[in-house]
């Protein structure tokens, strides 16, 4: 290791090691998002919530500008500035640092729009409620036993339980009154 850095100074030294441990760590971490092993989670140690599963919505409270992978692309890119305008004395470290932030932000917007990409597939109870749906197993009447309807929620075809005051034969459309239980639903025949 000595022959290789040998001839540098100390300061192109420290520019070569950040750029060879920042390019090291990023394709670990390619690698690693590449066959999905922890591929988008990044762990807000303040509260404890897993960014990756946080509502989309949640706003800029997302935004991380010290998550890991910002972190890597600042020491890499600080590195590599380093590298190439280090010579340069102090400008060079300017330039070098500059480059570092610059990537650092870049990285965290990416990583912010990424996350606002991010749906949510949780569907609430109510969100059946005053949709139409097809009967498929005959509902009785009487609200005691049930059967089941096919609605379209959110565009696609979604089972619920439902039951009904009078009988509602198969293949007959219906309206999803109100939600009864956690898992049934009072229909109207249309």
């Amino acid at each position: 290791m000595e022959n290789l850095f040998g001839d540098l100074s100390g300061d192109m030294k420290f520019y070569w090691a950040l750029a060879i441990f920042g390019s090291f760590v990023f394709i670990i971490q390619l690698v690693m998002s590449a066959v999905g092993f922890g591929a988008g989670h990044d762990v807000d140690s303040g509260s404890g919530t897993d960014v990756a599963t946080s509502h989309p919505d949640a706003g800029f409270s997302v935004f991380k500008l010290f998550s890991v992978q910002s972190v890597i692309a600042f020491i890499t890119f600080f590195g590599w500035g380093g590298v190439i305008w280090g010579k340069n004395g102090v400008s060079g470290f300017f330039a070098a640092l500059a480059s570092g932030i610059f990537m650092m932000l870049v990285t965290s917007f990416f990583l912010y729009y990424l996350m606002k990409l991010q749906q949510s597939g949780n569907i609430n109870a109510q969100d059946y409620v005053g949709c139409t749906g097809m009967v498929y197993m005959n509902v009785p009447g009487g609200r005691v036993q049930h059967g089941k309807v096919t609605v379209n929620l959110r565009g696609c075809s979604r089972e619920i339980i439902a039951v009904a005051d009078e009988d509602i034969q198969t293949g007959s459309a219906v309206t999803v009154v109100q939600q009864i239980d956690g898992r049934r639903f009072l229909v109207k025949k249309i």
